[in-house]
């Protein structure tokens, strides 16, 4: 579906963003490709990294100033290890990223409706937050198992949204009349040698993961899924910019090939 056919109105377009850890910035060149394009969406939804991502750009950030964020930002440091028994580091980094550049703690903040996808761990099912105190619900989405502690919001103990839901369409598909996938985890085939740690846990999670993802692509009328994105780390941002460069572009080239095209 090239280009809208909508005679009445404006569709609603709805954009679900992925879980990726670092690689949830690659979420932010494709934000920037789809406003050149005017594919600006309405309403999101976005599970993990994808959450942050939707969160910042539902507030009114643009894609450059959120960039610009990242890189004055500090994920994963030393600092933040604490080596506990409900995760390597602390969520302490998360949160100040929240307080530092939200007004309130509280979804009316945003300008955009979002829905933030979370694994809730005693029934094992994905609940999705868009109303009400808004950090916890962000936190907990994010919380990647072992990585960061478990989030408790009510009687309730939450992880990353990704574990079960790593493309949470579900709660938008149904509110929007054009819906967008973005998809940060595509996965390289090159260079499983000598994989560290945090590598084999990359790659063992997003194999898990992956069928369900793709089994939502018939859903998207645009599934952006840019290539080989494996190759780029879930904890450390240091390709941060050929990252987005490639993202951007390969976004663009997407765009251009189902016929949109770019604001005069």
């Amino acid at each position: 579906m090239g280009i809208f056919s909508f005679k009445t109105k404006k569709p609603i377009i709805g954009l679900t963003l992925s879980g990726g850890g670092m690689r949830g910035i690659a979420h932010i060149a494709v934000l920037k490709a789809l406003e050149e394009y005017n594919l600006k969406p309405d309403i999101i939804s976005g599970t993990s990294a994808g959450s942050v991502v939707a969160a910042f750009y539902a507030l009114g950030k643009t894609p450059d100033e959120m960039l610009e964020i990242v890189k004055q930002t500090t994920f994963f440091s030393r600092s933040f290890l604490r080596l506990s028994k409900n995760g390597i580091f602390s969520s302490k980094f998360i949160m100040k990223l929240f307080t530092d550049y939200f007004p309130e703690n509280d979804f009316r903040v945003l300008k955009i409706p979002v829905y933030v996808a979370a694994t809730e761990m005693t029934h094992g099912i994905v609940d999705f937050f868009s109303e009400g105190e808004l950090f916890a619900p962000l936190l907990a989405s994010s919380s990647v198992p072992f990585i960061l502690p478990p989030v408790r919001i009510g009687e309730k103990i939450y992880v990353d949204g990704g574990v079960l839901d790593n493309l949470p369409i579900e709660p938008i598909v149904d509110k929007c009349d054009f819906l967008i996938g973005s998809h940060v985890n595509s996965i390289s085939y090159d260079g499983l040698e000598n994989m560290s740690l945090m590598k084999e846990f990359d790659r063992i999670l997003h194999l898990a993961i992956a069928k369900s993802v793709y089994s939502k692509v018939k859903f998207c009328d645009i599934f952006l899924d840019p290539p080989k994105m494996t190759k780029f780390s879930l904890f450390n941002k240091k390709l941060l910019d050929v990252m987005f460069s490639e993202v951007y572009e390969y976004t663009c080239k997407e765009l251009e090939e189902k016929g949109y095209s770019r604001n005069s």
